[in-house]
Parts: C-alpha cells; structure tokens; sequence
C-alpha cells in the first residue's frame, strides 16, 4: 500500500471554499491558526483553529486515485474506528469535493521509525489492533490483494523484467491461497507506517483511506513488511493482537509478502525505482 514517503507539491494554504466548511469559518471567520501537517504521502493535511475548536482538514492530492483507495469505504471504516475509540471524530466530509475530510484535532507525537523496534510500542499497536478487529463488521466488500494489485500494473504499463515477473506470479499465488483461506474478515486498517500512527492520551490509528474487511492477521503483517526491525518483537506484536505467531506460520509470513509486493507495485506507479520482494 503507501510507504513512508515526504509530500510533495504541498499547498501552504487550503483554498476558502474547504476553509469554510470548518466550524468556527463557515461565515467568513478568521482562522486563529493554519498550518500544514506532516504525516501524509499524497493528500493535503493541515491543522485548522478556530473559535469553535481544533481541526483537522485533509484535502485530496493531485494523485489521489490510487489502487486500493475507495472514498466511501474509507468513511464508513474511519466512523467505525472512531466510534470505538480509535481514530479522531469525523466532522464532516465531501467526497466529491477534492476528498474533503474534516476530522477532530488530536494532540501528540507521531511515531517515527524507532517506535517500531520499541517492545512496549508494539504492544500497545498490538492491543489498539485487537481492539479494532473487535468492532462490527459493515456490509462491504472483502479485501481482495491480487485485484490491487492488478490495477497498479495497468497504471505502471509492465512489469517485465524477470525478478518483476517472478514477484507477480508469486503475489499471484499467495493471493490465491487468502482467498482460500476460511478466515472470518474484520476491518484492518492497512497502512500501519509512522505517519498514520499518533501517540497522543491514547495510541490513535490515523488515516483510513487504504483500510478494508479483511483477515485481521494482516494488520500484523503489515507492519512487519514495512518495518523489518518489529521482526524482534513478532511475538509479542501478534501476541498483542490477539494471534500465537508460531502457530500462524506460513500464513504470517505469506501477508507479509502481499504488503512488501503492494509496497512495491505503489512506488512503481509513482514512477519511483523499487525493487521487487
């Protein structure tokens, strides 16, 4: 899926038409505060004050459509999580309007790289997971990888070369074996790299546009394709979340490749060099 990589082509200020959706500026108020928020790869995401609160504007970027990445079903996850305590409250939210999403501000620090070699760290994501996986499952479609991926090829042209080729027959295969796989689907979120995770009163899981029903072991999976260094703390991260990692091999360390091959098809469509798992 995305990958922690700085923005680029960032406004330094939301145009008045999103500005006057925040409460506190629907009448023409003046901001108290506007600034540019780190943390995001592709979307526009800026910290908005006014006299009705602290907000959190997030506007589409110019590549928004991306494999994987649905609108409407990342607003039903994003209330689901938000209703159980995990993710900031939505205010209001326009899809059709450049991907206008308005959510609470919530203080903190977001994590960084050394968070993920940091045993009580992941404990904690492990026990925020357990918790999502947890919630009411809404009635959309199931994650489908092999789909996604599909869709990143078309975007890039080809993969031809042999290593690239071999990767995809591979992601092919595994593919294969999820769909087969009995597992009952929860809602992952499926973008666990530092810039969605926010230590604030509590660990808050941030940005739910990559999120999906799917087999809750892949959360896990997800952070150990994209941080090798939580490889340390495996157990304890599954553990965590509610999983035995012994137990559950091979079918780890199969999701685990899945987010290293999408990792790898996203930075392609880019038009970024990456080479394949």
């Amino acid at each position: 899926m995305a990958a922690p990589v700085p923005p680029t082509g960032s406004l330094s200020a939301p145009p008045g038409w999103a500005l006057a959706r925040v409460p506190g500026l629907t009448h023409g108020e003046t901001a108290r505060r506007i600034e540019r928020l780190g943390g995001g790869t592709v979307n526009e995401v800026y910290r908005i004050d006014s006299a009705a609160g602290r907000f959190v504007l997030r506007l589409d970027g110019a590549a928004w459509r991306r494999p994987g990445v649905d609108r409407g079903r990342e607003l039903v996850l994003h209330r689901a999580a938000a209703a159980g305590g995990l993710a900031p409250l939505l205010v209001d939210a326009a899809p059709e309007a450049q991907g206008l999403l308005i959510m609470e501000f919530l203080p903190g620090r977001l994590w960084d790289s050394a968070d993920y070699a940091d045993i009580d760290a992941l404990r904690r994501l492990g026990e925020r997971l357990y918790a999502l996986h947890r919630l009411p499952v809404p009635a959309i479609e199931r994650f489908d990888p092999w789909q996604v991926a599909l869709a990143y090829v078309r975007q890039i042209g080809a993969v031809a070369d042999g290593a690239g080729s071999a990767a995809l027959q591979r992601l092919e295969a595994v593919c294969a074996g999820l769909r087969s796989d009995a597992a009952a689907a929860s809602i992952v979120h499926g973008d666990l790299w530092q810039g969605n995770l926010l230590q604030g009163s509590r660990l808050w899981l941030l940005d739910w546009e990559y999120a999906q029903l799917a087999d809750p072991l892949m959360d896990v999976a997800c952070v150990l394709a994209y941080y090798p260094v939580a490889e340390r703390y495996r157990t304890e991260l599954a553990a965590a979340a509610g999983f035995d990692a012994h137990a559950l091999e091979p079918a780890l360390s199969a999701r685990v490749y899945v987010y290293r091959a999408l990792a790898w098809l996203w930075h392609l469509a880019r038009g970024e060099p990456a080479e394949p798992p």
